[in-house]
């Protein structure tokens, strides 16, 4: 057998190979063939994106899959996406903090109403000494008073548009809190679709890298053949090393959403490794775009705040009015009870006084100086600034409802333009690969094939993303996205739990 020297063989620089050389080329290549059919297996492998068998070889599986994050224990499963928003619901902090807003909100309603319609009664006490010094006389009069008073509101028109207006805001507060609910719920959503999108496109990076490395073999086995050349191997390495860059960035990716999946669900998370094998009937969990239309002024939070608002500024409107031109009209009664006992040279006399009153009592504001002038200017624009914001969010909603279903009709068909994408590439890389085999394709015309099969894929899992995010926002838009509307879409996941990188230490 000649020796063959490791050179640099281009296009430019390869020379005729001897009719040994040949004959051991065509040795190599025939004794390659099982690994070039179990690298076509791998490639195939992930056409179902769910199945759990690793694509990679042991040695190469353990030089890329990151390492268990700290505190993870082995063969946990995937945390559910529907426990997490649950846990989100409870410990999210803005969520608390709305909450907090709308419980005090109830409170000061409850206080409004009292003052318009509830009466008041108070009791007071007192204990004194007098002293007086009349020429040369001096008085001594120690006194004790008991008092007692109550009001009745008969009309106080102001107080009551007020206690409205307070109940209106009360009503505001909880929509805010649910409009809130609904942002967290589908930023954690999203940070879990796009963690559920970067571990299905490691996957297949994965797969892809597998399939290059195979091929890099190859390439180098038929280098120090002398049928190839080094420019084969280094297109195929440098294909390798786009899919270790490109892992790196996934496994970033993965990181930043399990730590925004944590601290919304203030739990440990387990992500799932990724999609399951491709689904030809997606779950209902939306309506249909009429229905949502006409769901959403009564199931839009922000549309409802909106609303609430409105309701605010009418009733403050009318509050303001009446402070101007209406009296307030009062019952009340007292009684109270004066004890005396003046002491003078040494005599003393008890003095005893009951008194009981009741009646009526009128308040007119006849001149504030302008104050309640302005404050119905206040009231008066605030009531169109209300209205305004009610048209905003009636639109807004209406156009995000309108986008968010196109978006998922034009990603249900790009799934189906994909997969046909897919099949087309698969062909044309087997039809590739006998050529290749046969001397009649390059290297690079067989690493092109692969990588049209690897970008339909990628696509693929990307089409399949948008889909669900686009559910995901018709839901938030509509105040459904939790733990019941969901848990139907929990089944196009991964059951096996995604290895996560450890907590790196700044």
């Amino acid at each position: 057998m000649p020796v063959l020297r490791d050179e640099p063989r281009g296009l430019g620089h390869a020379r005729p190979a001897t009719a040994v050389q040949l004959a051991l080329a065509l040795s190599l290549l025939l004794t390659s063939l099982p690994t070039l059919a179990s690298g076509a297996l791998a490639l195939h492998w992930a056409t179902s994106l769910g199945m759990q068998q690793d694509p990679l070889p042991a040695a190469s599986r353990d030089a890329s899959m990151p390492a268990p994050a700290a505190g993870q224990q082995a063969g946990k499963g995937p945390t559910p996406w529907p426990l997490m928003l649950l846990a989100a619901d409870q410990q999210a902090a803005s969520n608390r903090a709305f909450d907090a807003g709308a419980r005090a909100a109830q409170a000061m309603s409850q206080q409004a109403w009292a003052t318009a319609w509830m009466p008041r009664a108070d009791a007071s006490a007192s204990a004194s000494r007098r002293h007086q010094q009349i020429n040369e006389t001096t008085v001594n009069t120690p006194a004790t008073a008991l008092s007692m008073s109550a009001t009745w509101p008969l009309w106080r028109a102001a107080e009551q548009a007020n206690a409205r207006a307070q109940a209106a805001q009360a009503d505001q507060a909880q929509w805010q809190a649910r409009g809130n609910r609904a942002n967290v719920a589908r930023e954690l959503s999203v940070a879990y679709l796009s963690a559920i999108e970067a571990a299905e496109q490691r996957r297949l990076t994965l797969a892809q890298q597998d399939l290059l490395q195979a091929q890099w073999r190859i390439n180098d086995r038929r280098l120090q053949a002398g049928a190839g050349t080094i420019l084969d191997v280094l297109e195929t390495r440098t294909r390798i090393d786009q899919t270790r860059a490109a892992v790196q960035e996934l496994d970033t990716r993965l990181a930043t959403q399990h730590l925004t999946l944590e601290r919304l669900s203030g739990q440990t998370v387990v992500l799932p490794a990724g999609l399951r094998g491709e689904e030809t009937h997606w779950p209902a969990v939306v309506t249909t775009l009429e229905e949502a239309l006409l769901l959403a002024p009564s199931r839009h939070p922000p549309l409802r705040d909106a609303l609430a608002q409105i309701t605010t500024a009418t009733a403050t409107d009318q509050a303001r009015t009446a402070e101007r031109w209406q009296p307030t009209v009062d019952a009340v009664a007292s009684a109270s009870l004066v004890r005396e006992v003046p002491q003078l040279d040494g005599f003393s006399q008890r003095q005893t006084t009951r008194e009981r009153a009741i009646g009526v009592q009128l308040n007119w504001a006849l001149f504030t100086g302008g104050v309640q002038q302005g404050r119905t200017r206040e009231s008066a624009a605030l009531l169109i600034q209300a209205q305004a914001r009610r048209d905003e969010a009636q639109a807004q909603v209406e156009a995000a409802l309108r986008d968010a279903y196109q978006t998922l009709s034009q990603a249900r068909q790009v799934i189906t333009l994909q997969r046909q994408v897919e099949q087309t590439a698969s062909a044309t890389y087997e039809a590739l690969r006998k050529a290749f085999v046969a001397g009649l394709r390059t290297n690079l015309d067989l690493l092109n094939a692969q990588q049209q099969i690897y970008t339909a894929r990628q696509s693929l899992v990307t089409a399949r993303i948008h889909a669900l995010s686009a559910q995901v926002n018709i839901l938030a838009l509509l105040d459904q996205l939790d733990a019941d509307h969901v848990a139907p879409l929990t089944p196009l996941f991964d059951t096996a739990p995604l290895p996560l990188l450890a907590e790196s230490t700044p």
